[in-house]
């Protein structure tokens, strides 16, 4: 009989560690795994991760209390059937009661509670969990038993049947395979060959039937076919059958034997004519009225070695190819990216001196300039990530309404200065809360948006959403962008989707652009698993459709959340709900996993209010003056390196707490800095090293971490960027500061 024999877990929730204490005491040799947790937000973190036999949740606890906390667990459906005992020191009134039973309790006990109550009652919901684990595991059993015995009733059914429709096609294969196929005895005498023979080998088949194997096979000389004994033929046997015309000895076929019957041999049997051929054979073993029968089949491996020649020489151009790509791009963005840095780094500057009218109008377009060219850069990485496959789609818990919000406050300013109405409607079935890819969704409303303001002069840009339908939890949603702009000629509609692609291009085309943004939508979109599609008539206007699925959240009734926002900018999810930790996970992502919990508040209290100590690493000398503006406009002196070999002797001399460190660097690169740096630095005051770098292909992110960086800043480096670098790991900028 088989029983379940896995681990028990037990959920104790309580704000207070001294309760805790107590539940542990009395249930600590109950041979459970107790999981305490000091908040039902983390508790709802340990349900996503364990299954619990029963959960001992507190109700009055500060954020989000036990009711909350219970409705959902419930509301989950992998949790909605573990028991909940409500333990709580709150009045004995009934509302109470009610409450906690309609939240989803099993049970509500009052504290003081009797220990040996509260034990008996915990045994038992183990008991139920056991035996409930128990009777699944049987079901299961049972179920796979019952299916293999259907399975063995059909294939007893199916074997007659088999049988002699398989000697039919043993017949139909062997006369018209290309493969030769033949039987011997155990002396090796030929008793049949297929009609393949003739042509691999030049004999007809009453040439070979009764002669030995050797005669097409000269390895198997000396029996070495035999099943235990597939040595190596002697070297007399060997040098019987020589070198031929054709090709190698038979001593180059030594490495085929020694393998067990049904694999693969790689040997060169012999023509009729003497000549040799690269063959893969394979030999199988039949004992009839105990006469053991062999069964040969030789594959001609000529053509077959002659593609792999070619595929392999393919491949290493491919590869060549491909290495000669990714080191094209990512020398072609630092070689931009650097120089960026310095023009929009130092416009940032100039523009924040005080200027007169005309002088502010030209530091705008370079500042213009320089984004424009910074953002076809930014296409052409992106196309190049995305025809890599290097992008996965992630399924993440987001607000519809409130990604429509952010996306829209991307171009207000625009909206504004080009007087063109900019709008949404939504569908009222639309579920509020949503799983899917956010930052996908959001990069293709972003660039069909842009793109819609690029060929609009006047008239309106709207944005619509609809549900397409639903199948369970999965909806299909469309989105429509609309502008009233110039339109796009029939004839020209299937070359917008295609990379590099430009409706006009003619030397006096009026747009401007790489013709990466509709090929990027298009990749994400079908990445994502959806369609997208395009509709336009000429001074009237375009239209964009794309259809992504997604996954909706269910409330405790299992319907989809419905909208519950209020103005016009959505609520966000209750704290330490589920929908609320997912999006504290998805920010964290953000971030890239790099600054730990409590990290810059531990930095500054090491420090005790002192100065931090801040070294700039850059080749460049108009970066290293940007970078060194930036930091004193935030209150922050730092020293500066020219290269790898001297930030790694400046920070043997001096304790520095960051280290902002270039990725290419003469002397000695800013990888190969970054890893002597920290392996020279004292047990716990290693410093933080950040990338500031102009390479921005994923695999530069990559070598960074691994080289032991902390965090990373791609060029052009922006003011806010440098901000929020500094304020995670614990250096404060100076309150009064000029702003960018």
């Amino acid at each position: 009989m088989i029983a379940y024999d896995g681990p028990v877990n037990i959920l104790l929730v309580d704000d207070h560690p001294d309760n805790l204490l107590a539940l542990e005491a009395v249930l600590g040799d109950l041979n459970c795994n107790l999981v305490k947790c000091l908040s039902g937000a983390e508790a709802l973190r340990c349900l996503l991760k364990d299954e619990f036999a029963v959960i001992l949740l507190d109700v009055q606890m500060p954020e989000m209390d036990g009711f909350e906390t219970a409705r959902l667990i419930k509301s989950r459906k992998k949790t909605q059937e573990t028991p909940i005992i409500f333990i709580s020191a709150t009045s004995k009134e009934a509302e109470h009661f009610f409450t906690g039973y309609e939240a989803g309790a099993i049970d509500y006990m009052l504290k003081p509670f009797v220990p040996q109550i509260l034990r008996a009652k915990i045994e038992g919901f183990v008991r139920l969990y056991v035996g409930s684990k128990t009777l699944q595991l049987q079901a299961e059993l049972l179920q796979r038993q019952t299916a293999e015995l259907e399975r063995g009733n059909l294939e007893l059914m199916q074997t007659t049947y088999q049988l002699t429709k398989t000697q039919a096609l043993t017949r139909a294969i062997q006369e018209t395979s290309t493969d030769t196929m033949m039987t011997f005895d155990e002396n090796g005498v030929i008793l049949t060959v297929n009609p393949a023979v003739a042509a691999m080998f030049g004999y007809r088949e009453d040439e070979v039937l009764g002669h030995p194997v050797t005669m097409l096979i000269p390895s198997f000389e000396g029996g070495a076919y035999r099943l235990g004994g597939m040595e190596v033929p002697a070297a007399g046997a060997a040098g019987e059958a020589g070198c031929t015309a054709g090709g190698a000895s038979d001593e180059s076929d030594a490495a085929g034997f020694g393998a067990p019957a049904g694999e693969r041999m790689q040997l060169h049997p012999v023509r009729k004519d003497g000549s040799r051929f690269p063959a893969e054979i394979q030999i199988g073993i039949a004992t009839i009225d105990e006469e053991r029968i062999y069964a040969c089949t030789v594959s001609d491996m000529t053509e077959r070695r002659r593609f792999e020649r070619e595929l392999m020489a393919a491949k290493e151009t491919a590869e060549v190819a491909a290495r000669a790509k990714t080191n094209f791009l990512a020398t072609v963005s630092h070689e931009i990216r650097t120089p960026m840095n310095g023009v929009l780094g130092m416009t940032g500057l100039l523009l924040d001196t005080e200027l007169d009218e005309s002088q502010r109008e030209y530091g705008e377009i370079i500042r213009k300039s320089g984004e424009a060219l910074l953002s076809v850069i930014n296409d052409i990485l992106d196309y190049a990530k995305i025809e890599s496959g290097k992008l996965e789609v992630e399924q993440l818990p987001f607000k519809l309404p409130l990604l429509i919000a952010e996306t829209f406050d991307i171009f207000t300013a625009k909206s504004m200065q080009s007087r063109l109405s900019l709008s949404y409607e939504a569908d009222p079935a639309l579920p509020e809360l949503l799983v899917g890819d956010e930052i996908k969704l959001r990069q293709v409303l972003i660039n069909l948006i842009g793109n819609a303001f690029k060929f609009t002069t006047e008239g309106t840009i709207s944005v619509s959403s609809r549900l397409l339908g639903m199948a369970g939890q999965t909806v299909r949603i469309e989105f429509v962008v609309t502008d009233t702009g110039v339109g796009i000629p029939a004839d020209k509609l299937p070359l917008l989707f295609q990379p590099f692609s430009q409706v006009d291009t003619s030397l006096a085309r009026q747009y401007e652009g790489t013709g990466l943004g509709l090929a990027i939508c298009k990749n994400l979109v079908e990445l994502m698993g959806g369609t997208i599609g395009v509709s336009s008539v000429v001074g009237e206007g375009t239209t964009f459709r794309f259809t992504v699925p997604m996954t909706t959240w269910l409330t405790p009734h299992g319907e989809a959340a419905a909208d519950s926002t209020d103005g016009d900018r959505p609520a966000s999810p209750p704290p330490g709900s589920f929908a609320a930790a997912a999006e504290e996970d998805a920010a964290a992502a953000s971030l890239s996993g790099f600054a730990e919990a409590g990290l810059a508040d531990a930095r500054a209290d090491l420090r005790g209010g002192a100065a931090a100590a801040v070294l700039v690493a850059d080749d460049n000398e108009i970066n290293q003056k940007l970078t060194l503006t930036l930091l004193h406009k935030l209150g922050i002196a730092a020293d500066v390196a020219s290269n790898g070999s001297e930030a790694v002797e400046r920070a043997g001399r001096r304790a520095y707490d960051l280290i902002l460190m270039d990725m290419r660097m003469p002397v000695m690169d800013g990888l190969e800095a970054t890893r002597r740096v920290l392996a020279s630095a004292p047990a716990g005051q290693a410093p933080v090293v950040v990338a500031m770098t102009a390479n921005v292909l994923p695999s530069d992110r990559e070598r960074c971490l691994e080289a032991g960086m902390a965090d990373f800043l791609a060029k052009p480096i922006q003011f806010d960027a440098v901000k929020r670098v500094l304020k995670r790991y614990g250096i404060e900028p100076e309150r009064k500061q000029t702003s960018l």
